[in-house]
């Protein structure tokens, strides 16, 4: 499968999401949130901001290398597993034969960092009909300064069918594979804390907001 190195300055509209508002509108939101073109934290994000994306959007969480779960999932989402996304692994998406390179892409999202968009497919059967779709993975600090937190998107074209679906990188197709080029303290696995933490040591987690129009 070939990999897109691409810049912001060479974009190009054979991509993955290149035209798709959805896509676009979220990372013209997280750019605007480059000050100083550092990485934005997850507690910049407002999801008020992004209202007509929230059907579409997550934030994934690094609790391993290549592992991430879903920490916020909007209801098309939910719509695509038939069931609640949030706390599940993102490779719960995939089929399995696509899980290892899925893990290899969300690690590279995590530790270069680096923008991704992914073509992905989900074959049509007897019950279920074909289904494409776009995934769009944007780096986010967490409070140590460490990239653990990702801001995405899928969106997807076709009837999800009522049972729940999974995905396959769309074989040959070019994926955008952004390199930031920034340096910034090393992604370590998240680990339960051992010690009960006082009221005012932990930060609010991220509220989720979805959007059922």
């Amino acid at each position: 499968m070939k990999i897109v190195e691409n810049h912001p300055q060479r974009r190009r509209a054979d991509l993955p999401g290149a035209g798709n508002e959805t896509l676009e509108s979220l990372e013209r939101y997280w750019q605007a949130l480059r000050h100083a073109q550092r990485i934005p934290s997850r507690n910049d994000i407002e999801p008020s901001q992004i209202d007509s994306v929230l059907p579409h959007a997550f934030i994934l969480q690094r609790v391993a290398p290549g592992i991430a779960r879903m920490r916020v999932a909007g209801q098309h989402l939910h719509e695509i597993l038939k069931m609640d996304a949030r706390g599940m692994p993102l490779s719960t998406f995939f089929a399995p034969e696509a899980r290892d390179e899925i893990a290899r892409l969300i690690e590279a999202a995590f530790s270069e960092p680096a923008i991704m968009c992914l073509p992905l497919n989900s074959p049509g059967s007897l019950v279920r009909p074909h289904l494409t779709g776009t995934m769009l993975l944007l780096p986010l600090r967490d409070e140590k300064g460490e990239t653990s937190r990702i801001l995405g998107a899928l969106v997807t074209e076709g009837n999800t069918g009522t049972r729940p679906r999974r995905f396959e990188i769309t074989s040959g197709a070019r994926i955008r594979h952004e390199s930031l080029g920034i340096q910034l303290a090393s992604v370590q696995p998240l680990v339960q804390p051992t010690q009960q933490q006082g009221p005012n040591t932990q930060r609010p987690a991220l509220k989720l907001v979805v959007n059922n129009g």
